[in-house]
């Protein structure tokens, strides 16, 4: 006979927390009355347990996440912010690995125009500011791969491959 195990791990709702800390009037002060009132108001008055609702009201839970969520132009602002940062965080991983390489430019603005068409050509995209941010993201995970791994041989390690 098959048994489950059972899992007594609670959930974090770091999303609900980090979403409440970016409602207007939000006063660390008063976080725990904030967060019982908005589980009591979508809860439909059963409870101003966060963990009992994710239990008990999935639904319910779901649609508060939901109506926490910035909509419209603040939304896109998050986006933008956040892809603007993806941006930056590229950038550096690339400057860091053609500094790595050795390469020389005559000043920074033909660094970073380099930089800026490497990141162009990871994407498969003619404008930087175009590149979307989830592409941005699988870009610096490449480089920062690359960053980690030394370009120097180590004759110790490396062998020469035989026939065969």
């Amino acid at each position: 006979m098959a048994t489950t195990k059972r899992q007594t791990k609670k959930h974090s709702h770091a999303l609900f927390w980090t979403l409440l800390k970016e409602t207007p009037g939000y006063d660390p002060c008063y976080k725990e009355v904030i967060k019982e009132g908005i589980v009591h108001e979508h809860s439909g008055g059963r409870t101003t347990s966060l963990n009992e609702m994710y239990e008990n009201y999935p639904s319910e839970y779901s649609r508060m996440i939901d109506a926490m969520k910035p909509k419209g132009e603040k939304k896109l602002m998050a986006y933008e912010e956040r892809r603007d940062l993806s941006a930056k965080r590229v950038i550096a991983a690339i400057c860091q690995w053609v500094d790595k390489l050795g390469y020389k430019f005559r000043d920074d603005r033909h660094k970073l125009m380099y930089v800026k068409g490497i990141a162009c050509r990871a994407a498969n995209c003619g404008n930087f500011n175009a590149i979307p941010d989830d592409k941005l993201t699988a870009i610096y995970n490449l480089y920062c791969k690359r960053n980690s791994v030394g370009i120097e041989g180590n004759p110790e390690l490396d062998h020469p491959v035989g026939k065969n």
